[in-house]
């Protein structure tokens, strides 16, 4: 009987992967030589084209970065599970195999996947032969992880830095920057001894001509000093958002916007804590909205806010402002606890902002800091609507501040330490507002004057003696006791000797009646004229302010520029006037 020895071919069994990944983690490979399966921890990245390495053979796979995977080996009686790891450092592949009960033992090789296995078996039996397929003890063979990488590296392709928004472009930097001072603490610890205490302070660089700064093992406490020097500079400075942005961007300096927007808003939160905001409700009065005088603010952002607000005031109660301000009074010697009185000024205006908003404020000030009464910052808002100086309209936003000022006046206060303080109130303001509260006809009504009863027809009677003769106990006992009082004191706890006007509005208004029978006197010489005009104004050239005349439409009436607070005593100090009148009349006026 005749037998075929030729020997029978056996297929290879295809290689097969069982799972559901990435909804769960586990994956289960088999072929006709070995079976594992693989529990993914991270499935890792492949680094830029520039320094991905592959494997060595016939398919070459893809070396991952970041990559780590849980391993189990053999059949289940001795099955064995160990941590693969594998992370690029300098743009080469390293890699671990963690092994033992809880993984605390390791092998470390810079060689190749299939280097560390060998290792590891080393490690267990230094007299076993047994080799191990690198890839296959990694899983870099596994097809799903080099699909699920792949698509991942499509979705994640660098997008020009101009396509990006803000936010990507900030994220970007901050990525680079990481990875910078990443790469200095590695150097470090080569190149610097442990004594040596090196630090990245900074780190600056451009992309796309924009320009970024990163500080880095900056104490938080230096950082908020930071901001908030800038959020005081731009409160004095007057400097707006938009200007601030535009100069941090040009020094890397300084803190960024909204670094110091943020700081703000946490000292309006801390001072809101401190001296509290409420609001007050308004009914607006019909009044004409245009704005024809000058323009005190003109800050967009100001502007739309209070637009928004009309209707609405707010004010602060001045027991809380003095309780917060009389620590730091007491250690510059401004106040005395052995004489406990407070001189108070209460102060008040109206301003324009921007063409169609006007706005009363309500300040208050301490009299006793003579050194710094008249520095911006020493005045406290008390009061601040959006609306005009008008009785009937600060008769009702002032009430609950009369209640305070009387209380003040009666009993005085107590501050945090229990210290009691007697208050002296002072009243100032312009002569409008001035009028206003004390329930004057007007400021240029027939009797005018806040202290005595002169008329309009005397006050230029030298020889009528001008003596304080009113009180305002009277006032508020019958205001119709005294002529041109037509309305009741709003603040008729203050002495009428301490209501006093403001000096520089009284000064302003002065010039302006000098610079006007300036006018007037050159329209009686007959020398008012084309010449006389050119003259003024090759005059207020020469002086630095700006001036021009104008006919006023329909009319033969000339108008001319009214001047601001700093060009009327330029004028006053060094207007020529022996170019309009004879040395010996410019001399006199």
């Amino acid at each position: 009987m005749e037998t075929n020895d030729a020997p029978l071919s056996v297929k290879k069994k295809r290689p097969i992967e069982i799972h559901n990944y990435p909804k769960e983690s586990v994956i289960q490979y088999s072929d006709s030589e070995r079976s594992y399966t693989y529990n993914i921890i991270k499935e890792g990245t492949y680094p830029p084209a520039a320094y991905l390495k592959y494997t060595k053979g016939q398919k070459g796979f893809r070396i991952p970065d970041n990559y780590e995977v849980e391993t189990s080996l053999r059949k289940p009686k001795t099955r064995q599970i160990v941590k693969c790891i594998i992370k690029y450092v300098e743009k080469k592949p390293v890699y671990w195999v963690y092994y033992g009960d809880k993984f605390q033992y390791h092998v470390k090789s810079e060689k190749s996947s299939s280097d560390v296995a060998c290792l590891y078996a080393k490690a267990l039996n230094p007299e076993t032969k047994t080799r191990y397929s690198g890839p296959h003890f990694f899983g870099l063979h596994l097809e799903i992880l080099q699909q699920t990488r792949d698509i991942y590296r499509r979705a994640t392709v660098l997008k020009s830095f101009d396509n990006l928004t803000q936010t990507g472009q900030n994220n970007r930097a901050k990525k680079i920057a990481k990875s910078i001072s990443a790469i200095f603490d590695q150097e470090t610890t080569k190149c610097c001894h442990l004594d040596d205490d090196s630090n990245l302070k900074s780190i600056e660089f451009s992309i796309r001509d924009n320009s970024f700064y990163f500080s880095f093992n900056e104490d938080n406490v230096e950082i908020k000093h930071k901001a908030r020097a800038a959020v005081q500079a731009c409160d004095k400075g007057q400097v707006t958002r938009e200007r601030y942005r535009t100069l941090a961007s040009i020094s890397q300096d300084l803190p960024r916007e909204w670094k110091v927007s943020a700081e703000k808003k946490d000292i309006t939160y801390e001072m809101n804590e401190i001296i509290p905001i409420s609001l007050i409700n308004i009914t607006p009065s019909p009044s004409d909205n245009s704005v024809n005088s000058e323009i005190h603010i003109n800050d967009t952002e100001i502007i739309d806010n209070l637009q928004q607000s009309i209707g609405k005031g707010r004010r602060r109660d001045i027991v809380n402002i003095l309780r917060y301000l009389i620590p730091g009074l007491l250690e510059r010697n401004v106040l005395d606890i052995t004489n406990p009185t407070i001189h108070l000024r209460i102060s008040g205006n109206g301003r324009n902002v921007g063409r169609k908003v006007k706005q009363v404020m309500v300040t208050c000030s301490i009299l006793n800091d003579l050194d710094n009464i008249y520095r911006p910052e020493n005045y406290y808002t008390i009061i601040l609507y959006s609306g005009i100086e008008k009785y009937e309209i600060l008769n009702v936003v002032l009430e609950p501040l009369i209640m305070e000022l009387r209380k003040l006046k009666e009993e005085g206060f107590r501050d945090n330490q229990n210290r009691e303080w007697k208050v002296e109130l002072y009243f100032s303001s312009d002569w409008k507002f001035l009028a206003i509260c004390l329930g004057l006809n007007a400021a240029n009504s027939k009797y005018f004057c806040p202290w005595c009863e002169v008329s309009k027809e005397k006050q230029g009677d030298f020889l009528y003696e001008l003596i304080i003769n009113k009180t305002i106990d009277q006032i508020r006992e019958n205001y119709t006791f005294y002529k041109g009082h037509v309305r009741p004191a709003i603040f008729d706890m203050i002495p009428l000797q301490n209501w006093v006007p403001d000096e520089l509005h009284i000064m302003l208004l002065i010039t302006d009646v000098l610079w006007r029978l300036v006018i007037d006197e050159l329209k009686f010489r007959n020398t008012w004229g084309d010449r006389a005009r050119n003259l003024i104004v090759e005059e207020m050239k020469r002086v630095d302010v700006k001036f021009h005349f104008w006919l006023e439409v329909g009319s033969t009436n000339w108008q001319y520029t009214s001047l601001m607070g700093q060009d009327k005593l330029i004028v006053l100090q060094h207007f020529d006037l022996t170019k309009l009148f004879p040395n010996s009349r410019a001399t006199q006026i």
